[in-house]
């Protein structure tokens, strides 16, 4: 209904022209390449532009890498300030005169200066750390080891073994010396010297005593000193790494400049790949693609002001080539779209489910959270955030479909009595009134029609999100029918979707008036319309089965459903279920603030903690599983009865940007 109608067209111009229409097509956004093929012909791609796109992917590697190095240091842009805005001429001039492959270079070197530094840190750190458990010890670090007469060794070993290793050394020969150097609850760490010629029986030792031998690096001095050096050292690279962080500052100076020609280059590489799937000929190249009917006349009268030396005509789909799709809906209704696009599109041949959905969701949203007083503070902050914050488009559109929903929390937490999970008395006077009730006065909320944690208010809400599931699902059966009857398919629409229509009309009917809630005088008269209507599934169902036995089998097996709508309805109990969440939790904070604010003197401030924290969780929690739970009811039980889904998103050559916002000169 709102899906944008497309059209496959083939544009053939003079080689001469090409880069100038490609500007074009890229800045007007509205064409889908597709790649040109020309049977038993080969489209061979020059040598030139293999190397530009290397080049343009080369530059916005480098650039990206840059951005990254210096982003701990540019100063970023806040929502309130938004985007860098600036024209397309403006942005090629500033890509003119910023030469960025010198602070590319610069910034390589300051990285491998980092990495560097830091591995020499790290590799200081391990030093030290196997280092201090050994400050006791007197001797250089060079001692250690063999010398002419005496071999010196250091280890750890198990503190359950260490008398046991000395009892051996004792057993062994009396010229052994063992000395703890320091001790942890469990090890003991060792520094052994013994005579040369014990050292085949004092390695057994060692070994059956599970010595564990450590290698310290060698040092003419004792390991205090080697760790003051060490800290001396690390104390210096710290120095070094905060001379390459403010080099680093200087460059981040240059970050928007930076961002600007990053995209300027993400916009050259999509042209260079653009540039590849065209057909050239000598003198001609040929382009195909995808573009709204809509923008045909735009796309001619933009490209006569740049030549007239060019064909531009409709062509067919080629066998298995699918229409991209995309949505366009206008005003309220485009604020929806951030749901549908969260599902994904539909199918060219299906409807936009966006205009459809948008009363339903919105109502669910509502029912979700059943607060006045959230759905005021949630329209203040999305309008405040649409009026004050350069929001992206996609962005913008979920804002605003926040404040719609406010706006209706709004509306139904009033018919509904919440107001930040208050009761009416705990609530300010303008809120309430007096009303009697078995002979006594209480205080109750103006406009409250159904109280939901009250006698039989859980029930009637129930009941609501019954009745509201149930017309949701009827209305996409009829959507179902309505979009076969318009693509001609008569009898489907009549016997799949009205038909199942009726029956599910008339089994609501049925259960009615069997209950004596409704039409109860018509019970057996509506019982007669339920055996037509089971007549009918069972004859009409199985119609596609060849054998005759299918077709009926089929058309039993086709009453099955009738459960599968029953589930679908069951679901939207989830409306209430969130509902009386959102109030008993929004209570339930309350009831801590009151008891949190009877503590003498710092109690006021704990109360007013409590409630701002707790409200302001209860409001972010039950928003987004409002959002969710609406949401997943359109996709699930919505969608399902009338749409597929699948469709390939449009993509047009455009302009795209990261980092800026392209504004007319």
């Amino acid at each position: 209904m709102a899906t944008v109608q497309m059209q496959k067209i083939q544009l053939v111009a003079s080689t001469a022209h090409r880069q100038r229409l490609l500007d074009t097509l890229q800045a007007l956004g509205v064409m889908e390449l597709t790649e040109v093929s020309r049977e038993g012909e080969e489209n061979s791609k020059p040598q030139m532009k293999v190397e530009a796109t290397h080049s343009s992917e080369l530059a916005i590697a480098n650039i990206e890498f840059v951005l990254k190095l210096i982003k701990p240091f540019a100063k970023q842009r806040n929502l309130i300030e938004g985007p860098i805005t600036m024209s397309i001429e403006d942005v090629r001039n500033k890509v003119e005169e910023f030469d960025f492959e010198p602070i590319v270079e610069k910034c390589r070197h300051i990285e491998e200066e980092i990495v560097a530094l830091k591995n020499e840190y790290t590799a200081l750190e391990n030093t030290q750390a196997e280092l201090e458990p050994w400050q006791s010890l007197s001797m250089p670090l060079n001692h250690i080891g063999r010398t002419n007469r005496t071999i010196t060794v250091i280890g750890t070993i198990q503190k359950t073994g260490f008398e046991i290793l000395k009892e051996d050394f004792t057993k062994l020969s009396n010229l052994i010396n063992v000395e703890i150097v320091s001790e942890t609850e469990s090890t003991n760490y060792l520094v052994i010297t013994y005579v040369s010629e014990l050292e085949s029986g004092v390695k057994e030792i060692l070994m059956v005593n599970k010595f564990s031998e450590v290698d310290l690096p060698s040092r003419n001095h004792d390991v205090k000193t080697e760790i003051a050096e060490i800290k001396k050292r690390k104390g210096e690279i710290k120095k070094e790494l905060g001379i390459q962080d403010e080099e680093l500052k200087v460059i981040a100076n240059k970050n928007e400049d930076l961002q600007i020609v990053h995209d300027f280059y993400v916009w050259e590489r999509d042209k260079i790949y653009a540039e590849q799937m065209a057909y050239d000929t000598k003198y001609t190249f040929a382009l195909e693609g995808f573009v709204p009917k809509k923008q045909l006349d735009k796309i001619k009268s933009k490209l006569e002001r740049i030549t007239s030396a060019f064909e531009l005509t409709k062509i067919d789909l080629q066998e298995g080539e699918q229409m991209p799709v995309a949505i366009k809906n206008k005003g309220f209704m485009s604020s929806f779209e951030a749901v549908t696009n969260i599902y994904g599109l539909p199918l060219p041949s299906e409807v936009d489910p966006t205009p459809f959905l948008s009363a339903f969701f919105i109502v669910f949203f509502g029912l979700c959270l059943t607060d006045a007083g959230y759905g005021i503070l949630l329209f203040v902050m999305s309008a405040l955030a649409l009026r004050f914050l350069k929001l992206p488009v996609g962005m913008k559109k979920l804002v605003k479909l926040i404040m719609i929903g406010g706006l209706a929390t709004f509306i139904l937490g009033t018919l509904f009595g919440g107001w930040f999970g208050m009761t009416a008395d705990q609530a300010p006077a303008f809120l309430t009134y007096d009303k009697t009730v078995g002979g006594e006065v209480i205080k109750a909320f103006k406009w409250q029609i159904i109280n939901p944690t009250e006698g039989n208010g859980p029930l009637i809400f129930l009941i609501l999100a019954a009745i509201l599931g149930f017309a949701q699902v009827l209305f996409g059966i009829l959507i179902d029918g309505f979009w076969k009857l318009k693509n001609g398919k008569i009898w489907d629409a009549v016997l799949d979707s009205f038909l199942w229509f009726y029956f599910l009309v008339i089994m609501a009917l049925f259960g009615l008036s069997k209950g004596g809630i409704f039409l109860a005088d018509y019970a057996q008269t509506i019982t007669y319309l339920v055996y037509f209507g089971v007549g009918a599934l069972i004859l009409t169902q199985g119609r596609k089965q060849k054998n005759i036995i299918f077709k009926f089998l089929s058309g039993v097996l086709s009453l099955y459903g009738l459960v599968g709508y029953f589930a679908d309805v069951l679901s939207y109990s989830r409306l209430m279920a969130l509902g009386l969440g959102t109030g008993i939790i929004g209570f339930a904070f309350n009831t801590i603030g009151g008891l949190v604010g009877n503590i003498p003197v710092v109690g006021i401030v704990f109360a007013i903690v409590v409630i701002i924290i707790g409200h302001t969780l209860n409001i972010a929690i039950s928003t987004l599983g409002a959002f969710i739970h609406s949401s997943r009811l359109q996709f699930v039980e919505f969608f399902g009865k009338f749409m597929e889904g699948g469709g390939k998103d449009f993509k047009p050559l455009q302009k795209k940007c990261k980092y800026i916002l392209i504004t007319e000169k």
